[in-house]
């Protein structure tokens, strides 16, 4: 039992101050000692004076001391305690009584020999040190650490460093370390020479207190007096190290003694595991075994906890087996008796972690006492991370039939494990019982049942619960801060972080993992980054996990150059942090740079998992790079990757986007259990490649199996705007209404995009109007409407109108309505939004921007210029650029301007018939035969053919398809007929167009024949045909309008009074009553 210190010992617990002597009135001869024997007779020792008669027991000193002396050894303390008040008793006979009163931790009998001692007068000047240190040790033996301390002030001097010893390794087992260093400074001062033993036990309360200053002068000390190669010094001084958290000073110790024992291995292997060095602590054990040295309990108890950390079963299970062996596992080696409980608990603990509950309960069921709440614990805990949460029920009955309290740990299982077992109206069920059973207001408890209620979604009830705690410790704050990130109340979530850590509780990485997710979907950039300057400042950012979640939010928040700097500064990567980085730069779009990142993960020995595989894939699909797509398609086929599922939509994802449907359909095809987001992908690759019948045709083939979400109708919808399938869209609008999908912004944002490529721009206004939540896209699209419909007036008011309302543009913003101004012929317009886009909001132009404006100059009749724009653009313009010049010189018939932009033309795109057939066309134009039969024989001479442009319409819930000169359509005759009167009445009334542009030197009967064939006129006879009155015909062409077919749906509008909507490759044409909504800007 230990001793507690000497201030606080009551006084009544305390010998009598045996000093000074009762004053008697007469000389020594009539002083009487009495004491109290242990049955309660008085003890009388006479002292007489010489002259006196001497007593008839009176026995000779020699005598006296002899028989004390003998008394002792045989260890008969009444009868020595009773000699001991005679007269003439030397030093060594109290020594020896007091040394027989440490032996048999007799604190009764040692207080009465320390009375007798100063009754005899021994310590009227001082106990002399032989008796002294006698009743130091003697009190020290039996716990009175007072007396002790006490006796040992009295004396004079005390030399004897084993005195000194004694004295600090009581205070140390009291533990009243300060009180032991302190002892040890005086001993130093009074030059008393420590040994080994001295700094060993000063070495233990320097560690009990964690001064490691005060450990490295003494450290100096004992290797100035050449201690340090002593193993009992060494392993004290490993302690010192290991508890102060200088692991790598107690290895260098331990590696620098010249002898080691077990104790020594047992502190080095310890060590290494309170420090975390849990494989540094197998290692050691593994060279302790192998030299030989004799392994005991306190070894096993050290290293099955870092087997169990690491993992290592077969080494748990080899430590296992040797305890059985030595007998070192069984209670006083006898099997009777069962496990040795210490041994057993760790071994439980060491295969519940490995995840070996049979062997963990083998051991459970074979323990001596079941009585260690902690061993149960781990059990149902083990049990209920395996998912067996029946079999943890099952233990929790068990341990209630013998007898053993629940604690606060066992109840946050027990509610885990039912609301799992049961869902969440029984972990009411179970929050109720809890309460009942008094156990509603432990913190464990409510920790365990907020994070049910997050993982049930009912974040309400968690935050109730929260705030009605008493107590609340970290893990009560990260509970609810990841229940309401994981809910996706990231605004509380960091609401109740800003209070956490003014209220100044401790922050841990799991509240940083908490809340740093929130600070990502939020953008909470500001705060993020002051997370992670105290994660530095703490050392926390040294957790891979933590360093993860940091990767993660700068790339949430865009800021891919801190991702960058991050990444590169972590000494340990894991495939989390690749895949981290990954993302991080294909967010920012810098796809390029994933292949060398792939590339360098796998040189650094890292083997990319599904994650890693799928975010590669989506960069080489966002960057178009099928050569790297193909290569990692040939990784995850190598690794058997190819069938699962993210793996396979990320591929299809990635082929589709790099317009190779073909392989993307095989892949597709070869699923055998295809999801929601397989279909998805699939269906808006169509949509994406304008292959929009084959996204209705799996969009058909989808609805028996899979009911359409919103991402599905996000991924059809723009195939019903690229057919201008208006009866199509309407059928998805309505579906999406019925189940509520307007509320996505997404869906939204497609219908809009639908009705406007569709040619209903006033549907596509109303639903705008009724967005509650208008985004940057949803302007976007409603800019680009107008400006499609030559409407660019109402484009510019709307982008003012975006602009006002807080919303800044982006590139695609200004596309739209630089697009819309050259659609109107906004000159004025379209330069001031140039410019603003350049210097006021700092967005360099793209091909995209100098395109519309070379368009807008060629529309307002400023060909020279557009040419000047051209030649002083800061980036390489493409071919499309060069067409848009070559279509200007057409129109502003310049034919020397048209030869040399063509040439640049033929040069970037050697292989496109359409672009020689263009500049034929303006050949013809001029009349220049010799230069059209050239050019014709430049195509023929190349093998190249025009290709062939169409038109559709659709009726009666059927799309018909018009190619030019159609002849084999069911109505042929009648769309034939219907279009020579067309001409005729055009003939009549003077409208006689251009012909010399259309075919290449024939007569005036081929061209006016071949000009009726043209697909666009046919579909629109078509629809004047079959279409009832009043109602719009809708026309897609899937080529640019030629001039004549424009000029012949001017007329038959007027003809028949019939509104038409004609869509050509760049843009809407409403014809009305004779007129054009494009009014010459085509």
């Amino acid at each position: 039992m230990a001793t507690p210190p000497a201030a606080s010992i009551s006084s009544h617990l305390r010998a009598p101050p045996p000093w000074p002597p009762p004053r008697s009135t007469s000389q020594r001869a009539r002083v009487r000692c009495s004491v109290l024997a242990p049955s309660g007779q008085v003890l009388e020792a006479a002292a007489s004076p010489r002259d006196t008669e001497k007593s008839p027991h009176w026995i000779p000193r020699s005598d006296v001391n002899l028989q004390i002396q003998r008394l002792c050894r045989s260890g008969e303390l009444t009868e020595a305690l009773r000699l001991l008040g005679s007269d003439g008793v030397d030093d060594r006979s109290y020594g020896a009584v007091l040394q027989l009163c440490s032996e048999v931790r007799s604190l009764e009998g040692g207080k009465r020999a320390h009375f007798l001692v100063r009754a005899s007068g021994l310590g009227r000047d001082g106990l002399d040190s032989v008796v002294g240190q006698k009743l130091v040790l003697m009190y020290l033996k039996c716990g009175d650490l007072g007396n002790a301390r006490m006796v040992f002030d009295e004396m004079p001097q005390v030399s004897d460093v084993r005195v000194w010893t004694a004295l600090m390794s009581g205070y140390a087992k009291a533990g009243d370390l300060r009180e032991g260093v302190s002892l040890f400074r005086r001993m130093h001062s009074c030059g008393v020479q420590p040994d080994a033993y001295t700094i060993s036990c000063v070495l233990k309360c320097i560690a009990g207190l964690g001064s490691i200053e005060d450990g490295e002068m003494v450290h100096g000390y004992l290797e100035k007096l050449g201690f340090g190669s002593q193993c009992a010094v060494g392993n004290a001084l490993m302690a010192l190290y290991s508890r102060c958290g200088r692991n790598e000073d107690a290895l260098q110790v331990f590696e620098g003694m010249p002898q080691r024992d077990a104790i020594s291995w047992n502190s080095v292997i310890s060590g290494c595991f309170s420090n975390g060095w849990h494989d540094r602590a197998v290692e050691h054990f593994s060279e302790m075994w192998f030299e030989g040295l004799e392994i005991d309990s306190v070894t096993m108890l050290s290293v099955l906890p870092a087997c169990a950390e690491l993992g290592y079963e077969l080494v748990g299970r080899v430590i296992h087996g040797y305890s059985v062996k030595t007998g070192l596992l069984w209670e006083l080696k006898s099997l009777e008796r069962g496990v040795e409980e210490d041994l057993g608990s760790k071994l439980v603990f060491m295969y519940v972690k490995c995840g070996e509950l049979g062997y963990a309960q083998k051991v459970f069921d074979a323990m001596s006492s079941k009585s260690n709440i902690h061993v149960w614990n781990l059990l149902i805990g083990g049990y209920a991370k395996a998912g067996e949460f029946q079999e943890s029920l099952f233990l929790f009955g068990q341990m209630r039939d013998n007898g053993i309290t629940p604690d606060e740990h066992t109840i946050s299982c027990l509610v885990k494990c039912a609301t799992s077992l049961y869902g969440g109206r029984d972990g009411l069920v179970v929050h109720g019982f809890l309460v009942k059973l008094g156990f509603g207001a432990q913190c464990a408890v409510c920790n365990a049942l907020i994070s049910f209620y997050a993982k049930s979604n009912r974040t309400e009830e968690a935050i109730l619960l929260f705030d009605g705690m008493p107590h609340r410790d970290v893990i009560s704050w990260n509970s609810i801060i990841g229940g309401c990130t994981f809910n996706g109340l990231h605004d509380k979530a960091i609401e109740l972080f800003v209070r956490m850590w003014l209220q100044g509780h401790e922050l841990d990485s799991a509240t940083f993992l908490n809340v740093l997710p929130a600070c990502a979907q939020l953008h909470r950039w500001f705060l993020g980054r002051v997370v992670h300057g105290y994660s530095v400042k703490t050392g926390l950012i040294r957790e891979t996990p933590l360093t993860n979640v940091l990767l993660d939010m700068y790339s949430n928040c865009s800021d891919w150059r801190s991702t960058n700097k991050i990444f590169r500064n972590m000494d340990q990567k894991s495939v989390v942090s690749w895949t981290a980085i990954i993302t991080s730069y294909t967010r920012a779009g810098l796809f390029d740079k994933v292949a060398g990142l792939f590339q360098e993960m796998g040189l650094e020995g890292i083997r990319p998992d599904t994650f890693a595989i799928t975010s590669a894939l989506h960069a080489f699909a966002g960057n178009e790079s099928l050569k790297h797509g193909k290569s990692v398609h040939g990784y995850a086929i190598r690794n058997g990757m190819e069938e699962v599922i993210p793996v396979t939509n990320a591929l299809m994802e990635m082929y589709a986007k790099c317009g190779n449907m073909e392989e993307a359909r095989l892949i597709f095809d070869g699923v055998m259990s295809k999801d929601m987001i397989s279909w998805n992908t699939m269906i808006g690759g169509y949509s994406r490649n304008n292959l929009a019948n084959e996204a209705f045709s799996l969009f058909a083939e989808m609805l028996p199996q899979f009911r359409p979400n919103a991402v599905t109708m996000t991924c059809i919808l723009p195939a019903a705007a690229s057919l201008s399938s208006l009866e199509r869209g309407r059928e998805m609008h309505a579906y999406a209404l019925r189940r509520g999908y307007l509320e996505d912004d997404f869906v939204a944002n497609a219908l809009m995009d639908m009705y406007v490529k569709c040619g209903a721009l006033l549907l596509a206004r109303r639903l705008f109007d009724r967005l509650g939540n208008k985004n940057l896209i949803s302007w976007t699209i409603m800019v680009a409407g107008y400006g499609m419909h030559g409407r660019g007036r109402e484009a510019i008011a709307l982008f003012e109108q975006m602009r006002l309302s807080g919303i800044e543009p982006d590139a695609a913003s200004f596309s739209a309505i630089l697009y819309a101004c050259s659609h109107s012929g906004l000159r004025d317009e379209g330069w001031r939004f140039f410019d603003a886009m350049r210097h006021e909001h700092k967005i360099e132009p793209r091909l995209k921007h100098y395109n519309c404006m070379v368009d807008l100059l060629i529309n307002t009749g400023n060909l020279n210029e557009a040419y000047e724009f051209v030649d002083s653009m800061l980036i390489e313009p493409d071919s499309s650029i060069w067409v848009s010049l070559l279509r200007g010189c057409r129109i502003h018939r310049d034919i020397k301007l048209a030869e040399e932009v063509a040439e640049r033309v033929f040069e970037l795109e050697p292989e496109n018939t359409g672009y020689y057939v263009l500049l034929a066309n303006i050949y013809a134009e001029a009349e220049r035969w010799e230069a059209v039969r050239k050019l014709r024989s430049r195509i023929g001479g190349r093998g190249l053919r025009e290709k062939t442009g169409c038109s559709w319409i659709e009726a009666r819930g059927k799309v018909q398809i018009f190619v030019a000169d159609s002849r084999y359509h069911p109505q042929g005759a009648r769309i034939a007929e219907f279009l020579d009167e067309v001409a005729t009445r055009m003939q009549e009334e003077g409208h006689d167009p251009n012909k010399n542009y259309a075919l290449m030197g024939a007569d005036d009967a081929v061209k006016g024949g071949a000009l009726c064939g043209h697909s666009s006129k046919l579909a629109v006879a078509f629809g004047v045909l079959n279409l009832s009155e009043g109602r719009p015909i809708r026309v897609t062409k899937s080529s640019r309008l030629c001039t004549h077919c424009h000029e012949a749906a001017k007329f038959i509008s007027k003809m028949c009074s019939r509104e038409i909507i004609l869509r050509d490759s760049n843009r809407f044409h409403h014809f009305e009553q004779g007129r054009c909504s494009c009014r010459g800007y085509w």
